[in-house]
């Protein structure tokens, strides 16, 4: 059957992925970040899976995300990773969600809607260099204490986030900084987590001072880069079809602005598959698609819908129905997530959460 744009989520390779992040965890427990739509792969579908293969909790950015997750997975441990909105602070206890505090203020507004006779679980969030959510080292101990001062809070963990893991001496400026806190503080709950593994810390600083580990990117097969394999499996593949095959002869211009102008009588493919489905206008001139197994360069601009491939290569003649790999294996090639983002200059993370649109994502075994 020919695909017109149709992503395939591999369920055996979620699952398969999750148990290569356990082994690489070690003693440490692992939650699955599962913000924008699961990176793009199905927040329902996902949260199942993850749950199922031994995840200890969910980790999303809104209310929206949270109320998902529990609807398909009523028993998980969902913690909102960014500060709710005012208008959204009762929907988070009503939840039972676990909110990262960043301020004074949200602990004693979350203090007053909770209720000791259901205490809410929060982590206090720390900013080592972020600049994003979280308070800064100084402020960070009276903010421990105050949670333990509340019988309405449970101090369930406490956080930072890597904005370098790939760079030592920036992200061991940013341990050090919460072991020196951590040393501080009183004693904590012993079933308290402390987080800032994401994927690429968890590959490239094991040994950092942690019981829990924090990953999105690495559940959907994709190795950060820079970082070791520890044997994922690609979970996703981006499917299409030729629409239409053209002889077009030398000198001919392609796609608009004539940023291509045909140097040979060529072949040409149309792939019904454009930056409106979040394929990235930065490959104009310079991505490429599988086609028989084989890598057939984009030509011209990437255009809303369509984007044109040279096929004169190829083995054998091809027609409108032959299959397309925008990224995953067919063959014996294999197009990346890591590639393709790389070749348009942006990171894989992007790719992922910009499929969107008209693509048809569904599930495989």
């Amino acid at each position: 059957m020919a695909w017109r744009n149709r992503v395939e989520v591999s369920y055996g390779a979620l699952r398969q992925n999750v148990a290569a992040i356990r082994a690489a965890a070690g003693d440490r427990a692992v939650v699955a970040v599962v913000k924008a739509d699961a990176y793009g792969l199905g927040l329902e579908r996902c949260a199942r899976i993850y749950h199922e293969s031994g995840v200890i909790a969910m980790a999303c950015a809104t209310i929206g995300e949270a109320d998902k997750i529990r609807r398909v997975v009523p028993d998980a441990r969902i913690i909102l990773l960014g500060s709710p909105l005012p208008e959204e602070r009762h929907a988070a206890v009503s939840g039972g969600y676990e909110p990262c505090l960043s301020t004074l203020d949200e602990v004693h507004e979350f203090s007053q809607l909770a209720s000791p006779r259901a205490p809410l679980a929060v982590h206090v969030n720390i900013d080592t260099g972020m600049g994003r959510f979280g308070a800064l080292p100084d402020e960070a101990e009276a903010m421990v204490r105050e949670v333990l001062s509340w019988n309405s809070l449970r101090l369930a963990g406490i956080s930072t986030h890597y904005p370098m893991a790939d760079r030592p001496e920036v992200a061991g400026a940013q341990e050090q900084a919460m072991t020196s806190l951590l040393d501080r503080l009183p004693p904590l709950p012993g079933d308290a987590w402390i987080h800032w593994h994401n994927s690429e810390g968890l590959l490239l600083r094991p040994m950092s001072r942690t019981n829990v580990v924090r990953v999105g990117l690495m559940l959907t097969g994709t190795v950060p880069a820079g970082c070791p394999d520890p044997g994922l499996t690609p979970a996703v593949r981006w499917v299409s079809s030729l629409s239409l095959v053209k002889r077009l002869p030398k000198g001919h211009g392609v796609s608009y602005n004539r940023t291509k102008v045909l140097d040979r009588d060529s072949v040409t493919g149309i792939v019904p598959v454009g930056y409106a489905d979040g394929y990235p206008i930065a490959l104009s001139g310079k991505g490429c698609v599988l086609v028989q197994g084989r890598r057939c360069p984009v030509l011209g601009r990437v255009t809303m819908d369509y984007i044109i491939v040279d096929l004169t290569d190829l083995p054998s003649p091809v027609g409108p129905g032959e299959p397309v790999v925008l990224f995953g294996k067919q063959g014996s090639d294999v197009l990346s997530v890591t590639e393709l983002a790389r070749d348009a200059g942006t990171i894989p993370y992007d790719i992922l959460c910009g499929l969107r649109g008209r693509c048809e994502v569904v599930g495989v075994p």
